[in-house]
């Protein structure tokens, strides 16, 4: 008995270690990961072109040439989805007859449309799909059903089909780039786990399903990575490596817009590619303001960008370059695993780094793709947002800082032969020299000689853009009065300033914006010459002037009720939250406005625009020399 108890605790004690064993076992088990792999359409439909329709028109010659006895040739193919399966349309023409010598006995022809139903399949190659053909059928020159002679139709079965399915889709390079892009991304300690997982990578179902073919990637994870419980402050060194990490995502979201943008651009998707640069711009200058700068805020921008701008990509694939099909799909494969990845918390830890970036845009472009951060005017961007070309002046980016003071020994035409005129001079092409320059020095009695001078600036270009009928009629005063409040809450009418005896631009306490309209170069990169908003006052001026005319046209004049009678005062300060704050401050600054609860720069603004509507212009001696 006492034997059978013993024997009863050792079962039940190894039944309790297996049970425990179990629990635990399952909770360490690997989890499996899916990636998918998205071909829609169009991009499926760009692979086969480039990897077997190569000729003139997107053709190929299946059997013999133009002018041969027997000529197949087929060109201009087209997928669709249809019924869960592939559906390939492509013209087809046929020439046959029986060769004698030089002659061409019985020549039959037939040209129209050979429409195959496929199945993918996975080859023996671990990436690699091919495409069974379950069903055909024959459309005329019109898409009417259609039937042809059994000896054109077995020159079609024995030598169009074989070559269709032998035509491969090799998805290897873009799993490749996939996991050469992933594996930097993630947190240093879980590497090692991270590595066997891109390792393990490896094909799982393919199927159609609503308009596209998925491929599933699949990886098992065996570790996970724990999320600091406190973040830690950034030292200087680490904020500085943030600055040049945004940096190189800003010149990246430039490339990615620039190459969306190619031919025409419908306006909704214009605004759409407008929204997502601004915002992403201006989210950063806010996120500059505060002392701490957070670590993830470009994989959180790429990801934001990527939700919006995704369909987007996918629609216009036929309007980018041609050619990097693969590279698009590689891509397009990155972007949504990294979404994904995110999607599942911190349990990766992904960072997207400088390395990321590079090779995302190498994948774009199918070539090595720098990605450099310049201030130099970008034609394809100022297209983008419809500005009109900056003129033939080429200004060097020379990083001119000041300008002494002292008398010159030298004529210093010479040294400042950077200078250009004005880009909106009435007629004048002569360089501004140094006196053009020293005159907008503040005297210490600015009043009236300075000022009016800086109001003739404001009002010439302000008056430009009304000259334009740029703005609805009724709303010209408005923007006049507004271009002026503008600049006197931005810079005091000020372009430049006086430091140790030496002239210089005027810049804004975080080092952002500069000039008259305190115009912010890293928001307006590409968009501005930086140099000239620096050192032309006109220029400057000019820009502020089409800033503002932008969130006019673009945002606020969506709602017509805005050039109602009466509304004009309103509308002013709410361009003014977008000029200051960009297009997402529209519906922010209205909610404020029905609060009653506005930010300091609302009511300073509103002061402004109300002395520049009672002419009291003296009053800007208030902040030029006080008292």
């Amino acid at each position: 008995m006492l034997q059978k108890l013993k024997s009863g605790k050792i079962v039940a004690a190894i039944f309790c270690s297996l049970c425990v064993y179990l629990i635990f076992s399952t909770i360490c088990l690997a989890q499996m990961v899916t990636i998918p792999l998205t071909l829609d359409e169009q991009l499926l439909t760009s692979i086969l072109v480039e990897s077997s329709f190569k000729g003139e028109g997107k053709s190929v010659d299946i059997y013999g040439r133009k002018g041969d006895c027997t000529h197949i040739k087929l060109e201009d193919p087209h997928y669709r989805i249809e019924n869960n399966l592939l559906r390939l349309e492509v013209a087809l023409s046929i020439h046959g007859g029986t060769e004698m010598g030089d002659n061409c006995l019985f020549p039959m022809e037939w040209s129209g449309y050979l429409v195959l139903l496929q199945k993918p399949v996975f080859v023996k190659s671990e990436f690699a799909l091919s495409f069974k053909v379950v069903d055909s059928k024959l459309l005329g020159k019109n898409k009417e059903p259609a039937a042809i002679a059994g000896v054109l139709w077995d020159l079609v079965k024995t030598n169009v089909y074989g070559y269709l399915e032998r035509a491969q889709v090799d998805l290897a390079p873009p799993v490749g780039h996939l996991q050469s892009f992933l594996k930097p991304l993630f947190k240093k300690e879980v590497q090692t786990a991270t590595t066997a997982m891109l390792e393990s990578l490896h094909r799982g179902k393919v199927y159609v399903q609503d308009d596209k073919l998925i491929v599933e990637l699949v990886a098992e994870v065996e570790e996970v990575y724990q999320a600091e419980a406190e973040p830690v402050p950034f030292t200087p060194e680490q904020r500085a490596q943030i600055v040049e990490l945004w940096e190189r995502w800003d010149s990246f979201l430039v490339n990615f817009i620039s190459l969306i943008a190619h031919g025409f651009l419908p306006p909704d998707d214009r605004q759409l590619l407008m929204d997502s640069l601004l915002e992403s711009r201006y989210t950063f200058a806010a996120a500059l303001e505060k002392p701490e700068l957070e670590g993830d805020l470009v994989r959180l921008q790429f990801l934001e960008v990527w939700k919006n701008l995704s369909p987007l990509f996918r629609r216009r694939l036929q309007s980018q370059s041609p050619g990097n099909s693969l590279g698009f799909l590689a891509f397009l494969t990155a972007a949504d695993a990294l979404t994904m990845f995110d999607g599942m918390g911190p349990t990766f830890g992904i960072e997207l780094s400088q390395q990321g970036l590079l090779m995302l845009a190498e994948m774009l472009s199918g070539h090595a793709t720098p990605l450099p951060y310049l201030f130099a005017p970008d034609e394809n961007l100022r297209k983008l947002f419809e500005m009109q070309p900056e003129g033939d002046g080429d200004v060097p980016l020379n990083d001119l800082q000041e300008i002494d003071l002292e008398p010159a020994k030298e004529p210093l035409s010479l040294f400042l032969n950077f200078f250009v005129s004005p880009a909106y001079a009435a007629e004048s092409k002569a360089s501004p020299d140094y006196s053009e320059i020293l005159k907008w020095q503040v005297p210490e009695e600015p009043y009236p000689d300075y000022i009016d001078k800086v109001r003739a600036v404001l009002d010439q270009a302000a008056g430009r853009i009304v000259s334009q009928q740029k703005i609805p009629a009724s709303l010209d005063k408005m923007f006049v009065e507004m271009i002026s409040a503008v600049a006197w809450q931005e810079s005091c009418f000020r372009q430049f300033i006086v430091k140790n005896k030496k002239l210089t631009y005027l810049l804004s306490y975080n080092g952002s914006s500069v000039g008259l309209m305190q115009i912010n170069q890293r928001i307006w990169r590409g968009l501005y010459d930086s140099n000239r908003l620096r050192w032309d006052i006109n220029y400057n001026a000019m820009a502020g002037s089409e800033i503002v005319t932008l969130y006019l046209n673009r945002y606020a004049l969506k709602d017509a009720s805005w050039v109602k009678k009466g509304r004009s005062e309103l509308l002013a300060r709410l361009l003014y939250s977008m000029y200051n704050g960009g297009p997402g401050e529209y519906k922010k600054f209205l909610q404020r406005e029905k609060t009653g609860k506005h930010y300091k720069s609302d009511k300073l603004f509103a002061q402004k625009l109300e002395w520049v509507k009672n002419k009291d212009w003296q009053k800007v001696r208030l902040c030029l020399i006080g008292g």
